[in-house]
């Protein structure tokens, strides 16, 4: 690999056919294409596995150009493997790029992935062959587990507004003559008609039809309904779909119910089920009003106004408080609207006294 590189100094420098080739290059762009995260879950039975994910939502990068030095202000999880990252990175001039590993240079390449666990040298030679810049990049990760849920009141306008989606789905449902708006994922819509029948739609909100349940109807929640849809790991045309809210059924417990919406061709009818209370269990959803119901840092979040968030991670099953996530110590209410916008933050709105709280992971 040296001596190509040699070989390119020698060619670019030859004036055999009068070619005025540019001295002048630089690192233009930078950026993460595809970085995996490392998720570790712990089942019902209380075993820890691990999944891996996409993390969504690569940081921007800073090229200061005098110092020569390229880096991240805002760090990236912990769970993340710096080790094997692809990098987009773009040149001045068509300059080209090598990476500089152990005195060695190797031609860049989008698809060959790079070892960002430690501040690495990228280097662009422009057209003549012999003119270069050197930059040292460093990827900034948090070193500590994700740890804490960090709140800052917000002025009431930065408050996330819904999406045309949402207003279009809700829209569509209103005039499709439902009851009660629920939710939608990727495919599908969902919605209480005055009867109480559970309704979808698969086409915008356009048509309705009865949804299959797997568990008699009467389980379904009647009051303080909240609805989650986020992606299938397992699957990319799936999404995983959670409804919970009260019922007169349950004293004790909110009812939780879940779907695997798959749209791909061909896709088998999907049923909603609902998951089993146990008594002996401890680690249920209390009953409460007013429930919000988020997917954020990869897990499931329940709060309501009992001034607690729940945490799941098994998809529903059973839900615990820990210090991990806590509403803000000096928040002034517990009606609250939850919301998680496109960049991974959470928001918290109070219904009754105006309020705005964003959240974000300190990691």
């Amino acid at each position: 690999m040296v001596l190509s590189v040699v070989i390119f100094a020698s060619c670019m420098g030859s004036n055999d056919n009068e070619t005025d080739y540019s001295n002048n290059t630089a690192i233009t762009s930078f950026s993460l294409a595809t970085v995996n995260r490392y998720i570790h879950t712990t089942g019902n039975s209380g075993q820890d596995s691990v999944y891996v994910s996409k993390l969504s939502n690569p940081v921007t990068f800073t090229i200061d150009q005098y110092n020569g030095l390229i880096y991240n202000t805002d760090s990236l999880p912990s769970d993340v493997d710096v080790k094997h990252v692809l990098a987009t990175i773009n040149s001045k001039n068509n300059g080209t790029i090598f990476v500089v590993n152990n005195d060695t240079l190797y031609y860049y390449s989008s698809t060959d992935s790079i070892d960002f666990s430690k501040p690495r040298e990228i280097r662009v030679y422009a057209q003549n062959g012999q003119d270069y810049r050197k930059y040292t990049v460093t990827v900034n990760v948090h070193q500590m587990d994700n740890s804490t849920l960090s709140w800052k009141k917000m002025n009431a306008s930065d408050f996330p507004e819904e999406s045309e989606e949402d207003l279009s789905w809700k829209e569509a449902a209103l005039l499709a003559g439902m009851k009660h708006y629920i939710g939608h994922g990727r495919a599908e819509g969902y919605a209480f008609n005055s009867d109480g029948m559970l309704m979808v739609s698969e086409d915008k909100g356009l048509t309705w039809k009865a949804d299959s349940l797997e568990t008699d109807a009467s389980w379904l929640p009647t009051d303080n309904i909240a609805f989650c849809s986020y992606p299938f790991i397992a699957n990319f045309e799936t999404d995983y779909q959670l409804m919970i809210g009260t019922s007169d059924k349950n004293d004790k417990a909110c009812v939780v119910w879940r779907k695997i919406a798959e749209f791909a061709e061909n896709s088998l009818e999907s049923k909603w089920v609902l998951v089993p209370f146990e008594s002996n269990n401890p680690y249920y959803l209390p009953k409460m009003d007013n429930l919000n119901l988020v997917h954020f840092n990869d897990v499931l979040l329940a709060i309501g106004n009992n001034g607690k968030i729940y945490q799941s991670q098994d998809w529903g099953l059973t839900w615990k408080t820990t210090t991990k996530y806590t509403l803000p110590t000096n928040i002034g209410t517990y009606n609250l609207k939850a919301v998680v916008d496109e960049n991974d933050y959470l928001w918290l709105e109070g219904l009754d006294t105006g309020e705005v709280w964003r959240g974000i992971m300190i990691e």
